[in-house]
């Protein structure tokens, strides 16, 4: 008994030993401002590997090269930012002319039919009612060119996306096995954490030389990181993720 439970306390004490702390800060920088925002529950992913490395190997001996996106794409998504501007602002025009059809509407409610005053502003109803069914039409209009453009889009990233998935299908076929015969030489498994609501992930990791892998995912692309860490003991090994040492890939 007494001989188990000195193995138990000489393992755990090998253990401490040969662990750090590595401490990651996700967050996003404002172009504007240069304010920074948390980027909270985001998946980190700790690698004993570089994926980067065995995706590339396997992708330079495909049989066949990875399909490339179609120009019409990225000529689509150009047109869908102009065409959201161009909502955008007929939407103000609209809730503008609303607003005021409604307040004059208002003080008309508040008058007799038969004062001067009265009379006065019920001729400015009909143009002003004219115009707020201008805005609305503008508005729908440019909401309908969205739309469409919008649904254009999806019905052609979801077609290039399963060509691509079929691809990677063939390309990547064995990338498990070849990640695994990865973990096994390391000697360490993949460790997973979320970061809190301040964007900070604090985990508790074997000594040597790991990736931190994660994905943010914005409109029409994402944030990929695969930045490599080496945790030591003592002091905690800090990072930063943000979009300096991010690569922005297309998402479709």
């Amino acid at each position: 008994m007494r001989a188990r439970v000195l193995a138990a306390a000489f393992a755990a004490a090998v253990t401490v030993g040969c662990s750090g702390e590595a401490v990651v800060l996700a967050q996003l920088e404002d172009a504007d401002s240069g304010e920074t925002t948390p980027l909270a529950q985001l998946e980190i992913r700790y690698l004993p590997y570089d994926r980067d490395v065995i995706f590339d190997s396997l992708q330079s001996v495909a049989s066949r090269p990875e399909p490339a996106a179609p120009d019409s794409l990225l000529e689509l998504q150009a047109a869908i930012a102009e065409a959201q501007v161009t909502w955008s602002a007929a939407t103000e025009r609209w809730n503008s002319a609303r607003d005021s059809l409604r307040a004059l509407n208002a003080r008309l409610a508040q008058l007799p039919r038969t004062s001067p005053q009265y009379r006065l502003l019920h001729r400015d109803f009909q143009p002003q009612a004219d115009a707020e069914a201008a805005a609305q039409r503008q508005m729908d209009a440019s909401f309908s060119r969205y739309d469409g453009l919008s649904r254009r889009y999806t019905a052609q990233a979801q077609e290039y996306s399963l060509l691509r998935d079929q691809w990677g299908d063939e390309a990547f076929a064995n990338v498990d096995d070849v990640i695994a015969a990865r973990i096994e030489a390391a000697g360490r498994e993949e460790v997973f954490d979320t970061t809190d609501m301040n964007g900070t992930a604090r985990t508790s990791l074997p000594k040597g030389q790991w990736w931190v892998y994660a994905r943010y995912e914005l409109i029409y692309d994402e944030l990929y990181w695969n930045v490599p860490l080496e945790v030591a003991g003592g002091e905690p090994t800090e990072l930063v993720l943000n979009r300096a040492n991010a690569q922005r890939r297309p998402v479709y």
